[in-house]
């Protein structure tokens, strides 16, 4: 970041003389503890200068960052800056502070610095150290906020922030939606949109679609109601999204990229409504919704941390995509759950006698390290050999259901073959259906007849 000062207004768009002592009294506070904020989040020079409604009338000013507060609806909308405001600003953040004031039609990232219960102005009258944690939440929000705008304002080109986009939620959710955002934001990620989620159901569709297709992730939640976009839609604005992270899905395969979806379900979630319900069960049981898509149904706290592997796991995957693009040597990947260890060696030993390399996953106590390198050999083999000594319907399944979303993962081409090996008189059970899965009874065999077929396709 730059050692330079910035700018940054808190504007007032009222006339300076029309404001009450009371307003005054709750702008200085305001000032006072966006401030410390400031100090805490931003660690750079910064100048916060306090403007009224003769400011919206100056021309092409160099303020790169503008709290525009509303305070009380007897405004002049000529004052309300927007996005065709001739200041030279980087972004606008909207604070309103009494749902009576809230403009809809205001351009930028927006707060409402109101308890949204009473609806009524939170009360910053209390010593600073007495202030509720959700008021100095919503304080630290605008503070991390325009920490991430000055990071896109003096970054290099090179430099870039990735994408999350957190889907719209039902207002029962709003509080871990915002817990979800905040902790992003925290990490250095940039949360999508940026822009309140428009009533009009083609401006919704258009911004959604846009936003998720420039992530890397999306995430979106379930709540309790079944929420209508607006009177005249009946589709909810979860669903919709849903639907749209399935489209952009296919348009990414179409271009060669992929997204990811994290879709939660908080653990006291109660439908109140059947629809909500049954909306629920049928995106558990489409399999077609469900492409590059993982259900968490765990507490916030487990599923932040969820998110943030999420997001290592996929920057690794990135890096294997390069390395298997220019891998030449034949490998085959070994998936097994380890209870036979002499038998495997010798169905390694086979493979790598036939100069082809064996793929495996080294015992570690890191699950990330487990999974990245799952994930890598999933992208780099040529083919796939499961070990299935035992009778583990669940482990079998799991693993299928990995091969299943190999391309998710970043694969670019099939398989040369995916075979089951098993030494039981019953054939394996499971329930994932796969093209061209071969399943082999090893019944006494050695590794050398058993392999013949299999090393045959390498030739």
């Amino acid at each position: 970041m730059s050692e330079k000062t910035e700018n940054i207004i808190v504007y007032i768009p009222n006339k300076e003389g029309s404001l009450t002592e009371k307003n005054i009294y709750w702008i200085d506070k305001f000032q006072t503890i966006i401030s410390i904020g400031l100090k805490q989040i931003v660690k750079s020079n910064f100048n916060l200068k306090l403007e009224f409604e003769d400011f919206a009338q100056k021309k092409n000013t160099d303020e790169l960052i503008i709290i525009q507060m509303f305070l009380q609806n007897d405004l002049n909308t000529e004052s309300v800056l927007n996005e065709n405001s001739d200041h030279k600003t980087s972004v606008l953040i909207n604070v309103y502070c009494d749902h009576e004031v809230e403009q809809s039609t205001s351009a930028g990232f927006s707060i409402k610095l109101y308890d949204e219960v009473t609806e009524k102005k939170v009360d910053l009258s209390e010593g600073i150290n007495e202030l509720k944690n959700d008021i100095w939440l919503k304080f630290l929000d605008i503070s991390y906020k325009i920490k991430e705008l000055l990071y896109h304002i003096n970054k290099k080109p090179e430099e870039a922030l990735q994408n999350i986009y957190v889907a719209q939620t039902s207002k029962d959710q709003n509080r871990n939606r915002k817990i979800i955002i905040r902790e992003l934001e925290h990490l250095g990620y940039n949360v999508l949109p940026h822009k309140n989620f428009s009533s009009d159901l083609i401006s919704y569709s258009d911004m959604v679609h846009e936003n998720i297709k420039e992530s890397v992730l999306s995430v979106h939640i379930f709540g309790n109601n079944y929420t209508p976009l607006n009177k005249n839609i009946e589709i909810s604005g979860v669903e919709l999204q849903n639907d749209i992270f399935i489209e952009v899905a296919e348009e990414l395969v179409n271009q060669k990229k992929n997204i990811h979806r994290l879709v939660w379900i908080p653990p006291d979630l109660k439908p109140k409504s059947e629809k909500q319900k049954l909306y629920i069960e049928s995106f558990k049981r489409n399999i077609e919704l469900l492409r590059n898509t993982e259900i968490i149904q765990a507490p916030v706290e487990v599923f932040k941390n969820i998110i943030k592997n999420k997001i290592i796991i996929l920057n690794s995957v990135k890096e294997e995509i390069s390395i298997s693009e220019n891998k030449k040597a034949n490998s085959v990947y070994i998936i097994s759950s380890n209870e036979n260890e002499k038998y495997l060696k010798e169905i390694e030993q086979e493979f790598s006698k036939n100069k082809i390399s064996v793929l495996v996953i080294a015992n570690s106590q890191d699950k990330i390290e487990l999974l990245r390198e799952h994930y890598h050999n999933l992208i780099n083999c040529d083919g796939i050999l499961i070990v299935y000594p035992n009778d583990n319907k669940q482990w079998l399944n799991s693993k299928l259901s990995d091969i299943l979303k190999a391309p998710g993962f970043g694969r670019k081409k099939p398989f040369l073959f995916k075979t089951i090996l098993h030494d039981s008189g019953n054939a394996p059970e499971f329930n994932i259906k796969i093209n061209d899965l071969e399943v082999l009874y090893a019944n006494g065999k050695s590794p050398n007849d058993l392999l013949k077929p299999i090393i045959e396709k390498f030739k």
